[in-house]
């Protein structure tokens, strides 16, 4: 097993505490105290793995090519906020607590040092259901411990929050023993191809029902009521054993390359998935966005691969509901951004069994604006709600008979600076012991058809089921 934890510094954790707690007398408000240091080298999903023999809090993020991976684990704060103001409150929160904050250690680098990760459900106005009641409308937190890998380097934040009355020895040693009784721990997980899984599939709304539902947006659309809108359908599992958040992400980083791969571990519930989503990375005041709309399969050989690309990019359908996204999107970041910029036709993004329409936007934020104050703007994008947006999403609480919680909203990591990244948190399950809820989604335009949105619906499904050893 390998060594991720070194004899900490425990006193001199402990005095940058008794710092934190003078500086909450003088401010006579909460002091977060943030202490980071360079660790040896640890695996980020058996640590994930590990870490649920101690916490029923857990979080992991890898960013695609594994660039940035981080876990976080246990509540040091929690951020949850309802309704319309969610991201403004979130992000208020946020610089409450950060104000008079001791940071020590950090260094400016990516995913290093404090930072809150969660995520926004899809639509604030309906109500949170019993399932997602893990996952409220908006939910960040900021962990006890964080471990990063960036640039094959090895990191661990130890995030506290302090005041008048604290015990710093206490709150010194927990944090150290915590950290030290992950080594004693073995990983649960079986191998990816291991076995498979044996599970019983229904479907929330039926096959037929559902190209209903469809065929409704289409006629809608045609009257012009709405330019596109997003329909959403999911599968339910129940499996003969447990369903396995770590196995699952073992699966996304051997077999879904080009993804964001994520799971927000609470309680019982997990919400996980591999995206190629992006919704929003801002770092030095730069931001990167993609608008990401029609889908193709993946060929058998190259040259049918190849085929298939060209039959997208040539698709008049599929090209009609990129255009859709790109000009919202446009429009939104035309009032957040300076020196935007965006590609000049879109290009293909090729993953395991699927390719989609891609154009790629960066620019520089326009002063005054934070990473939240960009999801707000941008979430829901046509790609995953629809357009008018407020028809859209009215269209979809009236017809859609799908409770979508967290699938489909904005899922990521914030940092002191107030930037981040946020993807849009689509192919992706919510999981129970042995439960779990598989969720696609398809854009609807005028010349879409039912029988094949389903089948597209099916494409997209499949990556989740082999995940989980279906």
């Amino acid at each position: 097993m390998e060594m991720i934890y070194q004899e900490t510094r425990t006193d001199e954790f402990a005095l940058a505490l008794r710092r934190g707690i003078e500086q909450a007398v003088r401010l006579s408000k909460p002091i977060l105290v943030s202490v980071s240091e360079r660790i040896s080298e640890f695996e980020p999903i058996s640590l994930f793995d590990r870490a649920a023999e101690l916490t029923n809090a857990r979080t992991f993020w890898a960013q695609p090519d594994a660039e940035l991976t981080l876990v976080g684990l246990g509540v040091a704060h929690a951020i949850d906020t309802v309704e319309s103001l969610r991201f403004r409150q979130a992000a208020a929160d946020w610089r409450y607590l950060l104000a008079g904050a001791m940071i020590e250690g950090s260094r400016g680098l990516p995913g290093v040092g404090p930072l809150v990760l969660g995520g926004f459900a899809f639509d604030a106005q309906n109500p949170t259901p019993a399932q997602w009641q893990n996952f409220p409308h908006a939910r960040l937190v900021l962990p006890k411990l964080l471990y990063t890998k960036t640039n094959n380097e090895f990191w661990l934040t130890r995030n506290v929050v302090v005041d008048a009355d604290a015990d710093v020895t206490f709150d010194a040693l927990a944090l150290d023993e915590f950290a030290g009784a992950l080594e004693n721990i073995p990983p649960s997980f079986p191998r990816v191809r291991a076995h498979a899984l044996e599970a019983e599939a229904r479907e929330l709304v039926s096959a037929d029902e559902w190209q209903k539902i469809v065929a409704r947006a289409i006629a809608a659309i045609r009257r012009e009521q709405l330019e596109k809108v997003v329909v959403a359908r999911a599968v339910e599992l129940r499996g003969a054993r447990d369903f396995h958040s770590a196995r699952a992400l073992r699966y996304f980083s051997q077999h879904a390359p080009g993804t964001y791969q994520f799971a927000f571990a609470r309680g019982e519930d997990a919400f996980l998935g591999a995206t190629p989503e992006q919704l929003v990375r801002v770092r030095a005041g730069k931001l990167e966005t993609m608008g990401l709309a029609g889908s193709m399969p993946r060929g058998a050989t190259p040259a049918q691969d190849k085929q298939f690309g060209e039959e997208l990019l040539a698709s008049a359908k599929d090209r009609n509901e990129q255009e859709i996204v790109v000009r919202a999107m446009r429009e939104v970041l035309g009032d957040t951004c300076v020196q935007l910029q965006m590609s000049a036709a879109p290009t293909l993004l090729k993953l395991g069994s699927i390719q989609h329409l891609v154009t790629r936007f960066n620019g520089t934020l326009a002063q005054g604006n934070s990473i939240l104050d960009l999801v707000e703007r941008l979430h829901p994008t046509p790609a995953v709600g629809g357009r008018p947006r407020a028809a859209a999403m009215q269209w979809l609480r009236e017809n859609e008979k799908l409770e979508r919680g967290w699938y489909a909203g904005a899922v990521g990591w914030m940092n002191e600076r107030a930037e981040g990244e946020f993807v849009v948190a689509i192919r992706s399950a919510l999981l129970r012991k042995n439960r779990a809820t598989l969720f696609a989604g398809c854009g609807i335009v005028a010349a879409s058809d039912p029988a094949r949105e389903y089948a597209e619906s099916e494409l997209k499904i499949k990556p989740m089921l082999a995940a989980l050893g279906e």
